[in-house]
């Protein structure tokens, strides 16, 4: 599934730097991946941190959160792989962009648009820029956006339903792999955050 840039903007509801580079790393993995997604219930794709690329990643690749095909791993890079979980072949985009772009100007740009008040001015000449760099991104030589490797790794876990039970204290049924033991009573992880801070 690869979708035009327009839809991924209308899935993320909203134009940003980041949903551009997503946008872009999606069309890279799905494009190097080739004949490795012919069958989509062997493919996942891993994204290394929360940024509003991972709705472009979604929308592109086909992998989502409700799908339980796309996993969050949390290394706090701009990494993006797609494998195939049958041959582990997989293809990762490290976004090298953000090692050399200068965030300063969209960052005073941002300051003064979000500002109680911001003039029509200072909003409009915000969108000016965060448009003509999303050109530049949508535009550039993938070469000048990432490097892409291509790498083996072991299937991820499978991730499915799961063996509910209720919690001790307020009752709601819950993943039994996530309760906690806290006071000898078995709590969800939200009870459990209370009963251990007092509240």
């Amino acid at each position: 599934m690869v979708a035009e840039f327009k839809d991924v903007v209308d899935f993320h509801q909203h134009l940003c730097l980041d949903i551009a580079i997503g946008y872009r790393a999606g069309l890279a993995l799905v494009r190097e991946m080739g004949d490795e997604l012919k069958n989509m219930k062997e493919v996942v794709a891993h994204v290394g941190n929360e940024t509003c690329a991972v709705d472009a990643i979604q929308e592109v690749t086909g992998c989502t959160f409700g799908k339980r095909n796309i996993y969050l791993d949390h290394i706090g890079k701009p990494v993006y792989i797609l494998q195939n979980t049958k041959t582990g072949n997989a293809v990762r985009a490290y976004c090298t962009y953000w090692e050399s772009f200068d965030h300063t100007e969209l960052r005073t740009l941002r300051k003064a648009a979000k500002a109680a008040d911001a003039s029509g001015a200072q909003k409009a000449a915000l969108l000016k820029k965060t448009e003509e760099t999303i050109e530049a991104v949508l535009a550039a030589p993938e070469s000048e956006l990432f490097a892409i490797t291509r790498i083996k790794l072991p299937a991820p876990p499978k991730s499915g339903k799961y063996v509910a039970e209720a919690c001790a204290d307020c009752g709601e049924q819950a993943d039994v792999a996530l309760l906690r033991e806290v006071s000898g009573k078995r709590l969800c992880t939200e009870c459990g955050v209370k009963e251990t801070v007092g509240t």
